[in-house]
């Protein structure tokens, strides 16, 4: 009886840690996410608010302000599910939050820049003007 409930225990706690991993965007540095970026290519998606997308955004950005309200509707009907997103903001805050939704919602490979682009531009990355015909 010990061994079943042993194994029990042992599968509730794989299975909880397993769920809990798949909840969180994989965190990565500014170089890192350039390198996954080249090397798997996918969506790049901004949430900071207008305001900061005028400051320089990353190429091929798509938009959805994130304080605007209405991430959840927004992110699927702009994104395909089965294709990477990487995901930013000013400096990492947004964009944690908008990786552990977008996981939620059932996007399989999310990657969340750490220190948002605040950390982009201080690693000497490129930016470019933001298009205001940009997709959105």
């Amino acid at each position: 009886m010990k061994t079943i409930s042993r194994l029990f225990l042992t599968l509730s706690v794989l299975f909880t840690v397993g769920a809990c991993a798949q909840e969180a965007a994989v965190e990565c540095d500014p170089a890192r996410f350039a390198k996954l970026m080249a090397e798997k290519p996918g969506q790049v998606l901004d949430v900071r608010t207008p305001e900061e997308w005028a400051t320089g955004v990353i190429a091929g950005a798509r938009f959805i302000d994130f304080n605007a309200g209405g991430f959840k509707a927004a992110a699927p009907a702009q994104l395909d599910k089965a294709r990477p997103v990487y995901v930013y903001c000013a400096a990492g805050g947004r964009s944690y939050r908008a990786g552990k939704q977008l996981k939620e919602l059932g996007f399989t490979e999310v990657y969340d820049l750490v220190g948002g682009m605040e950390a982009w531009k201080e690693a000497g990355l490129p930016t470019v003007p933001y298009a205001r015909d940009a997709k959105r």
